[in-house]
């Protein structure tokens, strides 16, 4: 396995102006990362020239392009779909040229309980374009469980099986599914650790990328939250062999607690 940080994490960073994506790039050096995940919204622009620059500053400072990323909502208003599916071209294009080997999208949620299942096969509909897109320019597309339609493993897999395009897979996220104590994530009546974990066992053996979510970290980084001997050990059970991205969500600043984090989930990484 190899370590990577997604720009959000470092969010508050970016929305004060103090880091762009360069800057980025020499903080995850700085932090012994193997790649990087950039988002869209903290890429800083798509212009070739531009994306020279980002590709080259990565290469100097030995990173890999573990993903590209970029935020859709294909469940809540049909009509807003075509743009969702140029936003998803456009970062596809982008992932190309700076060498990503995959694109992460979000499906959304429903507008309303009642039109569940019709968000459903709106969102798989979208997922299949954007997989037909991808196939096209050469990059695979996948799904991130990300609360709504996807608030469980099997949710994910009915996703899987209604797009059935070879270009489209699931992207696993710890921090997502249904049972987990803690901030973010969705909450379902009667759903505990056990369903939680159990969404991970689904995803796991067919991910190729994987978001490992922090939240709130003691003094040596260990998430309070999550059980990531479990998780890693459901990771190592599938041989899997992707990058592991860290995502930090917490409320502690994050210039302190991402480099805490960075050193609790190297320890995993680098025991595989």
């Amino acid at each position: 396995m190899k370590l990577s940080c997604l720009t959000l994490s470092f969010q508050n960073q970016f929305r004060t102006g103090k880091m762009d994506m360069f800057k980025f790039i020499q903080q995850c050096r700085a932090l012994n990362f193997d790649g990087i995940d950039p988002h869209m919204n903290s890429l800083g622009g798509t212009g070739k020239d531009y994306l020279k620059k980002v590709r080259r500053s990565a290469l100097d400072s030995g990173l890999a392009i573990a993903s590209m990323c970029v935020s859709t909502e294909f469940g809540r208003d049909a009509a807003a779909v075509p743009a969702q599916i140029e936003k998803a071209r456009g970062a596809i294009e982008a992932g190309m040229f700076l060498g990503a080997p995959i694109l992460r999208v979000f499906v959304g949620s429903a507008p309303s309980p009642d039109k569940t299942e019709e968000a459903f096969q709106r969102g798989a509909d979208a997922l299949r374009k954007c997989a037909e897109i991808g196939a096209e320019a050469g990059m695979p597309v996948a799904l991130q469980n990300h609360s709504g339609l996807t608030s469980t493993g099997d949710d994910m897999l009915k996703f899987l099986k209604t797009v059935n395009h070879p270009n489209f897979t699931l992207l696993l996220d710890t921090g997502h599914f249904t049972g987990r104590d803690g901030p973010n994530g969705p909450k379902l009546p009667g759903h505990t650790y056990d369903h939680y974990y159990r969404s991970i066992e689904q995803v796991a053996p067919l991910t190729q990328s994987v978001r490992t979510k922090l939240y709130l970290l003691d003094d040596k980084g260990v998430e309070k939250f999550i059980n990531y001997n479990r998780v890693f050990n459901i990771l190592r059970g599938v041989h899997y062999n992707g990058f592991v991205s860290l995502v930090y969500e917490g409320k502690e600043d994050e210039m302190t607690a991402i480099p805490r984090g960075t050193r609790f989930l190297r320890s995993f990484v680098s025991a595989c």
